[in-house]
Parts: C-alpha cells; structure tokens; sequence
C-alpha cells in the first residue's frame, strides 16, 4: 500500500552459542561460566520496527529488552545470553531519537513474549496503546506462576494494559497482517506487510531466528514444539513464495529472498539498519 513505512531500530545485541539457535540436540552449549570450546559464537541483534500507516497509525513491533534485566532475569538467562548495549540503543531513548514516546505508537505488537521481545511493554500499559499478540500467547503466559523458559511476569502482567489478543491470521491494518507461526512459543506471531516499493516484507521474529534457520530448517533447542514450529516455516516458506516476499528473522541481520528477480529487494542482503523500507 502506498505510504506504509518500516523503520528498523538497533538495540545492541546478545552474544549467543549458535548451537542455541539452530540445532535441537546441541553437544553442551557455551555461556561466559562454560564455555564450550569449538562453538560457533554469534553476535545476535535486538530490533524492533516501526510501522508507519498512513491511514491506521503507527505500530510498534516487539519491545526488546528492559534496561532492567541485569536485575530481573534468571542467572542462567544472563549467562547464556549476555546484552551488550549503548544507551542510545535502550528501547525508550531508540524510540526518543525518533521522535516518538509511548503516547505517540498505536499498537504495540509482540510477537511473544520471552524477554528479549517483551521487555518494555510495560511502557504501553497506561499510554492508551493497544498491545496486540495472540490470544494463545497470552494464555500460555498467564498459566505460569513463576519466571521460566524465558517468560518474565514482570513484562506481561501489567495494571492497566489495553490488551488486544488475536484468534490467528488477521489483517490488522490495511494490508498488514498478522500471521499464526507457533512452535517458537505457542502463540508467536509475525507481521506480512505490502510496501509501494519494496514489495511485500514478513518479519518472521523468532519462527525464524536466523538464515540458517530458513535455509536449512533447523530449529532452535529454545522452541517449545519442534514439529509445530517446522510446520510453522512450511507455512513462512510458502506466503514468502506466494507473494515473492523477503522474509527478515528475529535475530539475524540477513534476510531470506523468494521470487528471484520478481522480488523488489533480490539482491538486497542485510536489514536497512538505520534506514527504511517504503
């Protein structure tokens, strides 16, 4: 659609054992206390999107991490994926240097809610912005009685919150769609969007952590079903196909192209940090 704008937004990056990432039955992966010598470290960003409509508002993709998390993830997390960051790549001040404050974003859509995406929900809680996942996303979270497997109460419990859940694929917003890509979690969701000029982008978080993941269809040993999660990219694979798309992982500076040269952006490898796709 003309005039839809997306913006990527840096906010440092975890430094991960790939073996966390794309296989399910690692042979011991390394933390800073453990290492594993002969693993294949990764670098891994955190970013968010900024999805300018003309017509519906501005939504905000994911919410990254909280500045807090030195104090509120478990142990383990902060060993196995340690945050390195600039204060300029904290979520709120990103956001600040845009020229935008929680009041100004519509739609905060979360993809799921693991720590490294939801961290800073809580800033929408009392904006009036609508805070958007999948309703099977929500109930898996409200289940828990304690912090696990990446899911941290203090993101998602929160007073206040206008929370809008999803029954599965939806348009959202004129030619944005929300689309159904459990295994990661099970609820996770990505976001399909039909740009003027660079055609159509899936930003597909964590149902495809990286290019290796779409190439090779490895899951993670993070996901919670593997079998669900594979089906999940059969499907990313397909709508990637069926609209010539580029898909955009959640924690790759890559991107994974279909379509050959029918696709706007063939060619075009890296996520425009730093500018936007229109």
């Amino acid at each position: 659609m003309r005039g839809i704008s997306i913006k990527p937004l840096l906010h440092g990056h975890m430094d991960l054992d790939k073996e966390m990432l794309v296989t399910t039955h690692p042979d011991g992966f390394t933390t800073g206390d453990s290492p594993n010598f002969g693993n294949e470290m990764c670098v891994i960003p955190s970013v968010t999107y900024i999805i300018d409509h003309p017509q519906d508002g501005r939504l905000i993709f994911d919410a990254s991490i909280s500045p807090h998390w030195d104090r509120e993830w478990l142990p383990e997390w902060q060993a196995a994926a340690p945050w390195t960051h600039t204060e300029q790549e904290i979520f709120e001040n990103a956001l600040k240097t845009q020229g935008i404050g929680p009041e100004d974003v519509d739609i905060a859509f979360l993809s799921h809610l693991h720590c490294d995406h939801a961290g800073n929900a809580r800033l929408f809680n009392t904006s009036g912005t609508k805070i958007m996942m999948h309703d099977d996303e929500f109930r898996a979270a409200a289940d828990r009685t304690e912090d696990e497997n990446f899911f941290l109460r203090a993101d998602y419990e929160l007073p206040g919150a206008k929370y809008n859940l999803l029954p599965g694929d939806t348009e959202i917003m004129k030619d944005v769609f929300a689309i159904s890509l459990p295994g990661h979690t099970p609820g996770l969701m990505g976001l399909m969007i039909h740009l003027e000029h660079a055609g159509t982008i899936i930003l597909a978080s964590d149902a495809c952590y990286h290019k290796d993941s779409y190439e090779k269809e490895i899951g993670s040993m993070i996901s919670a079903d593997q079998e669900q999660w594979l089906s999940s990219m059969h499907k990313l694979k397909m709508l990637a196909r069926c609209h010539n798309a580029t898909v955009i992982p959640g924690h790759s500076h890559t991107t994974c192209q279909e379509g050959g040269e029918k696709c706007p952006l063939h060619g075009e490898d890296h996520v425009r940090m730093g500018g936007e796709y229109t």
